[in-house]
């Protein structure tokens, strides 16, 4: 389907963003890059939100902010905290999408949550540089993970939502 594919892109450019900045943080160019999860079932069709719209609208809107910083984070300015916090805001918001979201998508919300799970097993072992590029490519894989399992709640919820922001691609000038 079309809107899989497109959809997968947004993830990808993610995953693509944070295996570059991590690299310049940790100065290594010869780890193996992740590869990224497979999309997820189609979005259900959801024209408007729920009843319990406004914290679905709102746990969208955190959550895709969240997921658009990390794109930004420039990981040699940051530096490793500045990497893990930025991994930390998109799991808190990731569960707090979880908890919107789980009676209208449940299987949806389920499989957001074990990759959050696998997401902040990952975070937990990251306290310097030497952490952030011994886990490189579980760092990559889990972002990809937590992006791929969102999407169909992001995308099935957007449309109800004008407040949910766009997804943002890398861009080409960072330095």
């Amino acid at each position: 389907m079309t809107t899989s594919r497109r959809a997968t892109r947004p993830v990808t450019g993610l995953v693509s963003v944070l295996l570059v900045a991590l690299f310049a943080l940790v100065g290594c160019s010869g780890a193996p890059a992740a590869s990224t999860p497979p999309p997820s079932a189609p979005p259900p069709a959801v024209a408007s939100p729920p009843a319990d719209g406004a914290a679905l609208c709102s746990a969208a809107g955190q959550f895709q902010t969240a997921a658009n910083n990390l794109v930004g984070v420039d990981a040699t300015k940051v530096g490793a905290d500045g990497v893990k916090a930025a991994l930390q805001d998109l799991g808190t918001a990731g569960r707090n999408l979880v908890s919107a979201a789980q009676t209208q998508f449940g299987p949806d919300a389920d499989q957001l949550k074990q990759a959050l799970n696998s997401l902040q097993s990952t975070v937990a072992g990251l306290s310097d540089q030497a952490g952030v590029s011994a886990k490189l490519g579980a760092i990559a894989a889990s972002v990809g993970a937590v992006e791929a399992a969102a999407q169909p709640i992001i995308d099935a919820v957007r449309t109800g939502c004008p407040a949910v922001p766009s997804p943002t691609l890398p861009s080409a000038t960072a330095s």
